[in-house]
């Protein structure tokens, strides 16, 4: 997770191309088009087949509403520059899709105070002109959250018995973060200072869990989802060191909501019906499940305040 108000990404996804099926084709009714990140796993993967959790989402949301699915697939760049609601709002705003999933509901991120104009991340099908214009930004509005976000620590395999109820219990361990981070800024703020003599800066989080497995630090304080995709790619042994989940979860926690133009109401109140009836029939947190996604249900409120530095003192 990018330190606020860069905050956390993904969003929804399908096939590369828009299918039409018969009933759709006589009622005229267009796909659905929904901005999906194009390698954040397990929330989505453009491969061969594409998958991830938002991808089974969007497939259920098109599905409901009787449409087919489009994905545009984009890449929301990790520059000073630039940040997931910058890019969301370009993308929705120059008609590349309907819906863009993933969207960190805060007060900040759905405040209608938005720079007049922006630029277009890297997308499918961008033509040097795209790359170089201008986007005039428009309000944006989002549904209901569907999950929650949240940071948490690992710990080597041999280790996976260690209580840790709170960040005081790593006190006098090395603690990796990924720099420039939430979990960073914690680490070095969390009891005024208790942790910083020991907080260990990587520059990525696959360095971080590398640092764990290795031995070079002792625990780690990390994205949850970052950890899922870890271990989507190593699986929980892979013969040099399995890590180990702990049980413990930061109270800073990021709802995840679909976003869409305010000028779009009648979809996103349509897609705000959908999830509510996926949440009632508790059909979310198995799709999380199969895509390899820890699941957390939505915080209250729906749209979170923002952080301020006392929330980075404190568990």
């Amino acid at each position: 997770m990018r330190f606020l108000p860069s905050a956390v990404l993904a969003c929804l996804a399908m096939l590369s191309e828009p299918a039409w099926s018969q009933d759709q084709a006589r009622s005229g009714e267009p796909p659905l088009t929904v901005c999906l990140q194009a390698n954040d796993p397990p929330l989505s993967l453009r491969g061969d087949p594409p998958s991830g959790f938002d991808l089974e989402l969007a497939r259920t949301i098109a599905r409901n509403l009787g449409r087919d699915l489009h994905v545009q697939w984009f890449i929301s760049r990790d520059d000073p520059d630039t940040n997931l609601v910058k890019d969301a709002n370009a993308l929705l705003s120059d008609g590349r899709c309907q819906l863009l999933a993933e969207y960190p509901l805060l007060e900040s991120t759905l405040r209608a105070h938005y720079a007049p104009t922006v630029k277009l991340p890297p997308f499918d099908g961008a033509t040097p002109d795209d790359r170089r214009r201008w986007v005039k930004t428009h309000e944006l509005a989002a549904t209901r959250p569907y999950r929650a976000d949240a940071l948490a620590v690992v710990l080597p395999a041999r280790d996976a018995d260690r209580p840790v109820r709170t960040l005081a219990d790593l006190d006098g361990l090395k603690i990796g973060v990924q720099i420039a981070t939430l979990a960073d800024a914690i680490a070095m703020h969390y009891g005024n200072g208790r942790l910083i003599e020991h907080v260990v800066h990587l520059p990525d989080a696959r360095g971080v869990f590398e640092a764990v497995r290795s031995g070079t630090v002792d625990a780690a304080l990390v994205d949850l989802r970052a950890f899922d995709a870890w271990r989507g790619r190593h699986g929980s042994q892979d013969g040099s060191g399995a890590l180990a989940l702990s049980s413990y979860r930061h109270s800073l926690a990021f709802n995840m909501g679909v976003v869409g133009l305010a000028s779009n109401s009648k979809l996103i109140e349509q897609v705000d019906a959908i999830l509510a009836e996926l949440q009632a029939n508790d059909a979310i947190a198995p799709m999380a499940a199969r895509a390899g996604l820890t699941f957390l249900p939505p915080r209250t409120p729906a749209v979170g305040p923002d952080v301020g530095p006392a929330a980075l003192t404190q568990d």
